[in-house]
């Protein structure tokens, strides 16, 4: 196990760019912040800009190769930031050099990658988080709470929309590869991927189910230089399925909304909640978290305002006053970061990301075949 007890842990990242949003907005400052992790060292695909990171950002160590990048000795954890389809090189460089690995989601381009990235990790037996960061939200964690303290008794049904004004008719040059159906990370993968996954945590793992999937927008436009792209990805997703426990549920997942959000609700025999956002990616706040219960005997209640307590918030307030997605995967770093001084296991790990591959292969299917799929 890599674990690396009593000390502040040396992470290195790959993708860390100053041209890398993501990594600019969520991870880099998280690590910075969090004062059980020192970031150490960065990798980019050119020594060049490897090197205009570790100004920018005061990193010590710059590397235009991975596997050296993981080697090195101040490195005990490796963040994987790039595209989809180069996660398999990075986590390999990770692994091979004993290092504990946080890996963006979707793990790999395939589920086969995916398994084959948890039978390396387990076969050399390090530690591993993948990046379904709205586990950490603290409102989920809070909703998730309430359901099972009964504060809407037994679940009776879950809905959710997710609707992005993204992956249909437009988009950025840097994220073409979202309108190619098997580059791994479209629609089904990215909004499906992460919304499930939330979904499955807060209520429960899907036991069957049916879908249909459609592509409504054959072209996309890249924003910036108005060039036309085909598209073939689907940008319509629904489901309809039964979780354990006997609970039904219903999944809309649309790309090219022209008024996107977030829409959970989970409805039980004594009330409802509802987790809201203005963004329709459900891991990235600011949330709104609504509940009502009826009480025998007088009119169902209506749904207010739940103000979530202060010990389900996960990160320092320097974090969570600047709220947006850094909060999410700041809270990620934090509990791995515990994982690996500890030895625990409270991050969703690389097996959680082959469940959650598994299960977006079963709504492709269902969707392809018109068959039920039992899990």
């Amino acid at each position: 196990m890599s674990s690396v007890p009593g000390k502040q842990i040396g992470v290195g990242i790959i993708g860390g760019s100053v041209n890398n949003g993501w990594a600019k907005q969520t991870h880099i400052p998280a690590i910075q912040e969090l004062k059980e992790l020192q970031l150490v060292a960065v990798s980019t695909s050119r020594k060049e800009s490897a090197e205009q990171s570790a100004l920018e950002f005061g990193i010590p160590h710059a590397f235009a190769d991975a596997n050296e990048m993981a080697q090195h000795p101040e490195v005990d954890m490796v963040v994987v930031s790039v595209k989809v389809g180069e996660h398999y090189d990075a986590v390999h460089a990770a692994i091979s050099a004993g290092k504990a690995v946080y890996c963006e989601w979707p793990l790999g381009s395939s589920t086969a990658e995916a398994i084959a990235m948890q039978q390396l990790a387990e076969a050399r037996d390090v530690q591993t988080a993948i990046g379904l960061q709205a586990r950490q939200a603290s409102e989920v964690l809070y909703m998730k709470q309430l359901i099972e303290d009964g504060y809407i008794g037994k679940i009776r049904s879950v809905h959710l929309k997710a609707y992005t004004e993204v992956m249909g008719g437009f988009g950025y040059g840097s994220s073409k590869y979202v309108f190619d159906k098997t580059a791994g990370g479209n629609l089904l993968a990215i909004y499906g991927g992460h919304s499930l996954d939330a979904l499955t945590y807060i209520a429960g793992q899907f036991i069957e189910l049916s879908a249909m999937m459609e592509n409504q927008y054959k072209q996309a436009k890249i924003i910036g230089t108005d060039e036309i792209v085909e598209k073939t990805s689907d940008d319509q997703i629904l489901i309809q399925g039964k979780l354990e426990g006997g609970t039904v549920a219903s999944v809309h997942i649309q790309g090219g909304a022209q008024h996107p959000g977030l829409y959970l609700e989970v409805s039980g025999e004594k009330g409802t909640l509802v987790l809201q956002n203005q963004k329709g990616s459900i891991q990235m706040g600011p949330y709104s978290l609504k509940g009502g219960r009826r009480i025998e005997g007088e009119p169902l209640a209506a749904l207010d305002e739940l103000h979530v307590p202060e010990s389900f918030v996960r990160v320092p307030a320097s974090i969570s006053q600047q709220g947006g997605p850094l909060v999410n995967v700041a809270a990620a770093h934090q509990r791995f970061a515990q994982d690996i001084q500890n030895g625990t296991a409270q991050m969703p790990d690389f097996k959680a990301a082959v469940d959650i591959h598994h299960l977006l292969d079963a709504v492709a299917k269902a969707a392809d075949t018109g068959e039920r799929q039992y899990l």
